[in-house]
C-alpha cells in the first residue's frame, strides 16, 4: 500500500490477501475452539515456520508451488472443522499451524525492494500474521455462551463456503 510504508504494509499484508485472510482466519477459530493447550502447542511451530517461510521468501529461494490454491483448501478443511466443531488432536494442529505458517510466509514474497525495505516488510508481516491468530483465537477460546458458539460456526462454514467459492474460481479453465 502506497504511503504507508513498507513494516505496516507487511502488516496489513495478511489481511488484505484473500487466501492468507481466509486460511489464518478459520485456522485461528479453530484453535480457539480447541482450548488454550491446543494453542500453546501449535503457537510455536507457527511462529517459526512463519519465520522460515518469510526468509524464503526474502531470498526468492521458494519452490513454485499453487500458494493460493493450497491455502484456499486448508481454509476450506478447517472452515468444515470449525463448522462440524470437531476437535483435532494437539500434534494434528501443530503440524496444521506449521504447515498453514509456511506456505503463508512463502507467498508473501517482496519485489523491487531493496534489502532494509524487504526485511521492514517481512517483519510486519510476520507480526501481522502472528497476531491476527492470537487476537482470533483468543477471542474464539473465552467464546463460551451457547450464542457465541454458534455464531463461531456459522463463521466457520461461511469460510468454508467463501473457500470453495473462490478455489474454484481460482481452478476455473480460462475461457
Amino acid at each position: 500500500m502506497a504511503g504507508i510504508g513498507e513494516f505496516y504494509g507487511g502488516m496489513l499484508h495478511p489481511l488484505l490477501v484473500l487466501p492468507h485472510m481466509l486460511a489464518l482466519l478459520v485456522f485461528a477459530l479453530m484453535l480457539g475452539q480447541s482450548g488454550i493447550g491446543a494453542m500453546r502447542v501449535a503457537y510455536p511451530p507457527y511462529m517459526l515456520a512463519l519465520v522460515f517461510g518469510l526468509l524464503l521468501a526474502g531470498f526468492e529461494a521458494q519452490p513454485a508451488l499453487p500458494f493460493q490454491e493450497i491455502l484456499l483448501l486448508l481454509a476450506l478443511f478447517c472452515g468444515l472443522t470449525v463448522a462440524a466443531q470437531y476437535p483435532l488432536p494437539p500434534s494434528v494442529l501443530a503440524i496444521l499451524a506449521g504447515v498453514l505458517a509456511l506456505l503463508v510466509g512463502m507467498d508473501s514474497g517482496v519485489s523491487d525492494m531493496n534489502r532494509r525495505e524487504a526485511f521492514a516488510a517481512l517483519l510486519g508481516c510476520w507480526l501481522g500474521a502472528v497476531l491476527l491468530l492470537i487476537l482470533v483465537a483468543g477471542l474464539a477460546e473465552v467464546a463460551q455462551q451457547a450464542w457465541q458458539r454458534i455464531a463461531l460456526r456459522v463463521v466457520g462454514s461461511w469460510t468454508a463456503a467463501s473457500a470453495a467459492l473462490v478455489l474454484a474460481l481460482a481452478l476455473r479453465p480460462a475461457a
